[in-house]
């Protein structure tokens, strides 16, 4: 069930051709200092985070990463939307975990 979970989350978010990825969130990010530009569509954010919550029920893996991302729901920056991709291509590359 989880793996087909993700792989709904991937084909939503159209990054089936995307290049899976082998790591999570390194350990020293610097996501609070980010000073790039306010991502324009914060509703897609939104949505992309509420999806990493729900597999975090069966992937606890994911509850680091998704609770550093939780802290920029009022403002997400670009830079919080590429790591939440990076995230999802974590899960691209880790379907049968």
């Amino acid at each position: 069930m989880p793996k087909e979970i993700s792989l709904d989350i991937i084909r939503e978010i159209d990054l089936l051709g995307a290049k899976p990825t082998a790591t999570l969130l390194e350990q020293n990010h610097h996501l609070a200092f980010a000073d790039g530009p306010i991502f324009s569509h914060p509703d897609r954010y939104r949505h992309l985070f509420d999806c990493l919550i729900y597999l975090c029920f069966t992937r606890p893996k994911l509850s680091y990463c998704v609770h550093m991302l939780s802290q920029f729901m009022q403002q997400p920056k670009e830079d919080h939307c590429n790591v939440a991709l990076y995230v999802v291509r974590y899960l691209k590359g880790n379907l049968g975990q």
